[in-house]
C-alpha cells in the first residue's frame, strides 16, 4: 500500500535557538497567509504566527545584545583571516608547481567540514575554527602542507584572533541577561511548536482527504509541494544536529 505524503512531526529537544528560529521562519514563509485563507486555516496559522512573533522578539533582542560593535569587529577579523587561508588553499589547487598543487589539494580536503564556519552562530564559529586550527597543527601531513604554502603565520594569527574573540565574547556575555532571555525562549518554544503541530495536523488532514476521497489535483499538488518543503526544512535541521553530535563523539574519542 502506497504511503500517503504528510508533514512529519520533528522533535525540537536538541535544536538550538538559532536553528529553531530559522526553521519556523522558513515554515511560515512556505505556509503563507494566502494558503491559510484558501484552506480555511487562518485561525491556526495566525495563532502560530503570533506565538512565533514573541519568540522572534526575544531571540532578536538577545542577538542584538550580543552583537556589539567590538564583538562584530573581532568576529570580522577572525573571519577575514580564515577567508584568506581558505581562498589561498583553494587557489593553490591549480598551482602549476606539482608540490604546491599537491599541498593545496591536501588542505582543501581538510577544509570541507569548516568551509562555512563564518555562517554559523558566534559560538559555533569559534568551535569550528578551534577544530580547524587543531587539525592543521596536530596532523603531520597537513602541517607540512601548510609549511609548503607558507601558511603557518596566518594560521597562528587566526588562532590568536579566535582566542581574542572568545575572551571578548565571554566578557560581554552578560550572563544574567542571557539567562533571562534563554528562560523566556524556553517557555515560548514549546508553545510555538504546539501551534505549528496544529497547522501540520490540519494540512495533513486536508491532503489526506483530497488524495483519497475528493481527488482534487490542484489541492494535492499545492499541499504536496508544501509538505515536501516543510519536510526538507525538518531534514536539514535534524541533519545539523546529527553532524554536531557526531563531531562531538569524534572529539570525545580523541580525549
Amino acid at each position: 500500500m502506497k504511503k500517503i505524503k504528510e508533514i512529519t512531526r520533528p522533535s525540537f529537544r536538541l535544536v538550538r535557538n538559532s536553528e529553531h528560529y530559522d526553521y519556523h521562519v522558513n515554515v511560515l514563509k512556505t505556509i503563507t497567509p494566502i494558503v491559510a485563507k484558501n484552506y480555511s486555516m487562518e485561525d491556526h496559522r495566525l495563532a502560530y504566527e503570533k506565538l512565533f512573533r514573541k519568540e522572534s522578539e526575544a531571540f532578536t533582542r538577545n542577538r542584538a545584545f550580543e552583537e556589539t560593535k567590538d564583538i562584530q569587529a573581532a568576529d570580522q577579523k577572525r573571519d577575514e583571516l580564515f577567508f584568506f587561508i581558505k581562498r589561498f588553499i583553494e587557489n593553490m589547487k591549480y598551482n602549476p608547481d606539482p608540490v604546491l598543487k599537491s599541498a593545496g589539494r591536501n588542505l582543501d580536503e581538510a577544509l570541507e567540514p569548516y568551509r562555512n564556519a563564518h555562517r554559523k552562530s558566534f559560538q559555533e564559529n569559534t568551535v569550528l575554527i578551534d577544530s580547524f586550527v587543531k587539525e592543521m597543527e596536530e596532523n603531520e601531513s597537513k602541517f607540512k602542507a601548510l609549511e609548503h604554502l607558507d601558511l603557518i603565520r596566518p594560521l597562528e594569527l587566526l588562532k590568536a584572533a579566535n582566542e581574542s574573540f572568545r575572551a571578548l565574547y565571554n566578557e560581554r556575555s552578560a550572563k544574567r541577561h542571557q539567562r533571562s532571555m534563554k528562560d523566556k525562549l524556553k517557555q515560548l518554544r514549546p508553545q510555538v511548536d504546539q501551534a505549528f503541530f496544529e497547522v501540520v495536523k490540519f494540512i495533513n488532514a486536508v491532503y489526506l482527504v483530497s488524495h483519497e476521497i475528493t481527488k482534487e489535483k490542484q489541492v494535492i499538488d499545492e499541499l504536496g509541494e508544501i509538505i515536501d518543503k516543510v519536510n526538507t526544512y525538518t531534514s536539514e535541521m535534524l541533519d545539523a544536529i546529527t553532524q554536531r553530535r557526531s563531531k562531538k563523539d569524534d572529539e570525545d574519542d580523541e580525549d
